[in-house]
């Protein structure tokens, strides 16, 4: 077929997809001859189009009636319920089965346009997404974060506190990440948090000293070492503790309570009990009187039967003293671990910084010796850091080292200056001198 523009088009047959028709659509071929600059190219092959159906085959009387005769009677009508009623079932009667696929095809896109697909976000400066990141993202991005970073984040941000709080299972993604299998799996008297808090938290638990850092693993407790004294009880200082009311001795039940050892100036070594006899094994006096309230309190309710379960009621609480003793023992051993590591890693950077100043202030005019910056407080006080050497750190040394050596070379030459004997004038006789 052929339009009045002299364009060729044709009308292919509608094949139905998934039971419903798309919409309809035409093959147009430009018979027109090239003028201007395209008439002076050779003849290439003719490519078709895919436009949509012109809106004059589309017309279909019936439709069309139908939609204004009900227009005119909603406006004669207004708001009424049965005349809209009685204009739908006339136009459901009265509509063509081609109707329905047009009015189906009509919100399908044509063939040759593209689905509106959702755009990328765009991250500004200054302006909040609209649409925050879900939990499960949140979960999956905590899980590969530091333990000391959630334990900083829960206590400075409301809304991770929570977050924190309710999945549990997160801080042992994120320990299992971050050190694998070189930390111990904490002992069952313990939960994931707490073990974070002991590890990386600061202050004590006590009096709530803020520098607090050490950890007693034996006790499950950061102290102070006042905190830990006033709190703990020598072996020998127990037996009293041990001897109830009524003057029975329980001093059998004491491998029930977890122990530390301490030296003879009170320093906490580790983990009890202690088997020499410069160190002292130490309880802590609460879980003195609780194990022996226990104690009497089930021999009270069961005196009869108390006998034959005392021993299983033993084997309970030191399997748990025995496990938590372990547990100490090796985060006793991992602290060593990593502070040794760390302790060598800091020395290698000192010595970088060292060698990387030195090359540096060499290249200076006039160059500055090992032995000049040695001298320089700026020099002592730069190489002691335990950071990477950097150009910017550099640049903020090279005034003060330049500074210091000029007034060290001046100071040095003025004592030089002052040691420097007075000079002597001698006076050679003249022969016209008289010489008596």
């Amino acid at each position: 077929m052929v339009n009045s523009k002299n364009v060729a088009f044709k009308v292919d047959k509608q094949k139905p997809n998934q039971g419903l028709v798309s919409q309809p659509y035409a093959g147009v071929i430009n018979c027109r001859k090239p003028r201007g600059k395209r008439a002076l190219k050779p003849p290439t092959e003719v490519k078709s189009q895919q436009v949509p159906m012109p809106a004059a085959l589309l017309k279909l009387s019936g439709v069309a009636q139908a939609g204004q005769k009900r227009k005119r009677d909603g406006d004669a009508t207004g708001d009424d319920s049965q005349a809209d009623s009685y204009a739908g079932d006339s136009l459901s009667r009265n509509a063509s089965p081609a109707s329905s696929v047009l009015s189906t095809a009509s919100a399908r896109p044509f063939p040759t346009q593209k689905a509106n697909a959702p755009k990328p976000t765009k991250l500004r400066r200054g302006k909040t997404l609209s649409k925050g990141v879900d939990l499960d993202c949140w979960f999956t991005i905590l899980s590969f974060s530091d333990p000391a970073q959630l334990l900083e984040m829960r206590s400075k941000i409301a809304s991770c506190y929570r977050f924190l709080r309710n999945n549990p299972a997160l801080w042992k993604h994120s320990r299992s990440y971050y050190y694998g299998d070189d930390l111990p799996n904490p002992t069952k008297e313990i939960n994931e948090f707490q073990y974070a808090q002991l590890r990386h938290g600061h202050g004590c638990m006590s009096c709530g000293a803020p520098s607090t850092r050490k950890t007693y693993w034996a006790f499950l407790r950061r102290w102070c070492k006042a905190c830990l004294q006033s709190k703990t009880i020598k072996e020998t200082d127990a037996l009293a503790l041990f001897k109830g009311a009524s003057g029975v001795d329980t001093f059998f039940i004491q491998k029930c309570l977890p122990t530390g050892i301490i030296d003879s100036w009170g320093n906490f070594v580790g983990a009890g009990p202690a088997q020499t006899h410069s160190l002292k094994t130490v309880y802590l006096a609460s879980d003195v009187n609780e194990l022996v309230a226990e104690y009497v309190k089930e021999s009270q309710e069961n005196p009869a039967s108390w006998h034959a379960e005392i021993r299983t009621w033993i084997s309970a609480k030191q399997k748990i003293v025995d496990d938590r003793r372990v547990f100490a023992k090796k985060m006793e051993s991992w602290e060593d671990t990593t502070r040794a590591s760390k302790s060598f890693e800091y020395q290698g950077k000192k010595d970088a910084r060292k060698l990387f100043y030195l090359e540096k202030a060499s290249q200076l005019s006039p160059p500055i010796t090992l032995r000049q910056l040695e001298r320089c407080p700026a020099f002592r006080r730069a190489i002691v850091i335990p950071k990477e050497p950097s150009m910017t750190s550099w640049l903020q040394l090279k005034p003060k080292l330049e500074k210091e050596v000029e007034s060290a070379r001046e100071g040095l030459s003025r004592e030089l200056y002052m040691e420097r004997p007075p000079p002597q004038y001698f006076t050679t006789p003249s022969p016209d001198s008289d010489m008596y």
